[in-house]
């Protein structure tokens, strides 16, 4: 049989040696580091001697203040353990790091100790993040697509707040069909790109630009109540818009039909959407290069 002693040095070269974080720590609402092996030091950026003894939660490593933390505690001290949970750790250098814990709580000689399993999840979280960009972006432009337009209106609509009013510009470029018929899908590609980053200059906090489709876009806006753009400066948005495009040894000039729906009351979002739509269209119908219809779905 093996010794025990020879079993002890064992666990400790596997405990030193894991490529896995693993720390040991004090069984308390404010527990200390009794334990930690290379991985985890490594993975927080730090040494041995800079945490020896020191309470876990610290805001320079983990979040007193995590709202999961309560709950975790609870489970370890009702069942035990719990397993996988997603927290937070914070580098030496300020960069935060996604995790995956799972800790057991152990009574080893009348002391209660917490262990605790670390996996890195950054690469996991990144993937994640990269699909749902994909899944949010626009591949010609760049800029968010129809999804993540209706999940940014949807959101914005279901925060609406007394003071504020909501802006929609339902944008359509006029003359982009026989620009892709004379020169063809590769420079049509490059208007709307030109479109797009004509539109990035209006983001900010209190607007959100999209591509929802073919040449048409959209412009989505907040503004106080006692702000709410005039028609002036939704002709100067527009001009902006259709300026001149120096595209290869070409000279492109496109217009656009914008229909903008406001509202200072709560809406919902397909009537708001419709509303711009409808505007847009009469816009349309005016025959002009570049016109801007605007109304108020309220009434105000």
């Amino acid at each position: 049989m093996i010794p025990r002693q020879v079993v002890y040095e064992a666990l400790v070269d596997v405990f030193e040696l894991s490529p896995v974080a693993i720390c040991i720590s004090t069984a308390e609402y404010v527990s200390r580091y009794i334990m930690a092996n290379p991985a985890y030091l490594s993975l927080i950026g730090r040494s041995w001697e800079e945490i020896a003894d020191q309470p876990m939660y610290l805001d320079t490593v983990r979040n007193l203040d995590d709202p999961q933390r309560l709950r975790r505690l609870h489970e370890l001290e009702t069942v035990g353990l719990y397993q996988l949970e997603e927290v937070d750790l914070r580098h030496s250098s300020g960069r935060i790091i996604p995790t995956l814990i799972s800790t057991q709580r152990r009574t080893i000689n009348g002391q209660q100790l917490d262990i605790e399993i670390i996996i890195d999840n950054s690469e996991r979280k990144a993937f994640e993040r990269g699909i749902l960009e994909a899944a949010y972006t626009d591949v010609v432009t760049g800029l968010p697509n129809r999804a993540a337009f209706d999940h940014r209106l949807r959101n914005l609509l279901a925060q609406w707040h007394v003071d504020q009013g909501v802006a929609l510009a339902y944008i359509d470029l006029n003359g982009f069909k026989s620009v892709n018929d004379r020169h063809g899908h590769l420079v049509g590609d490059r208007v709307l790109r030109h479109v797009a980053e004509r539109l990035r200059s209006y983001v900010d906090p209190q607007r959100f630009a999209a591509r929802i489709g073919g040449d048409e876009f959209v412009l989505l806006s907040t503004f106080p109540r006692d702000q709410a753009p005039t028609a002036d400066d939704l002709h100067v948005f527009a001009e902006t818009i259709c300026t001149t495009m120096p595209i290869d040894d070409h000279q492109l000039a496109i217009g656009a039909a914008i229909g903008v729906a406001m509202c200072m009351t709560a809406i919902d979002a397909d009537a708001l959407l419709r509303h711009a739509d409808t505007l847009m269209y009469a816009a349309k119908a005016t025959g002009q290069t570049i016109a801007v219809d605007l109304g108020w779905i309220d009434g105000a």
